[in-house]
């Protein structure tokens, strides 16, 4: 459930009421690279057209430009280099963006959420969860066709007051999961709110 792995059976988790476990490791869905890809799909296809239609226009700049430099240019490799390093800018943002999904990872404990996240420089960060106020869960049209959702966390956190679980799947049934652990999270501790805060929601 929720893309997660290296879950723990929740009877080890209240073995020990004092020791801190990682209950589930979660990974973002590669689903939420979709609409970012279609929509560079069509603008590659679409600037591909303009080509096609201008292209006696090319044609003929490049003829001028290889009479001006002295050299004959072979315009069957032009299309090639022009046509293939199009394509390759519009799908780069997709793949980059696939990549940075692929390299997010959000552990929750019994007592915190870690999250790590980076390409080439990693950073780690983590949440308090008895510091957690509120849960929204949200899943726009694309979303829900695709599957998946958003959850933001809004924390008293100082670094990090809203916080979002991207492309999640289940997204309903994580809101309550994690409401359960933040609910005895502060049982644990004895946290109560002060006046001017709201409890989880």
């Amino acid at each position: 459930m929720w893309g997660s792995r290296n879950a723990l059976p929740a009877s080890h988790a209240t073995q020990d009421s004092d020791a801190e476990t990682t209950l589930r490791i979660l990974k973002p869905s590669a689903k939420a690279a979709v609409p970012m890809a279609l929509f560079y799909v069509v603008l590659a296809l679409g600037m591909s057209m303009l080509f096609m239609y201008f292209y006696a226009e090319i044609s003929w700049l490049l003829s001028l430009f290889g009479d001006v430099v002295g050299k004959s240019l072979h315009m069957v490799s032009w299309e090639v280099w022009l046509l293939g390093g199009l394509w390759a800018l519009c799908l780069l943002r997709p793949a980059m963006y696939l990549l940075e999904l692929k390299t997010t990872e959000y552990e929750f404990t019994n007592r915190r959420l870690r999250y790590t996240r980076g390409i080439l420089n990693r950073t780690r960060d983590q949440i308090e969860l008895v510091r957690v106020r509120d849960l929204t869960a949200t899943r726009s049209l694309m979303q829900r066709l695709l599957g998946i959702g958003t959850l933001s966390i809004d924390s008293v956190d100082r670094t990090h007051p809203q916080f979002d679980l991207l492309a999640q799947r289940s997204v309903y049934e994580l809101k309550d999961w994690i409401h359960d652990l933040n609910a005895r999270e502060r049982a644990r501790l004895g946290y109560r709110e002060f006046e001017g805060t709201q409890g989880i929601g």
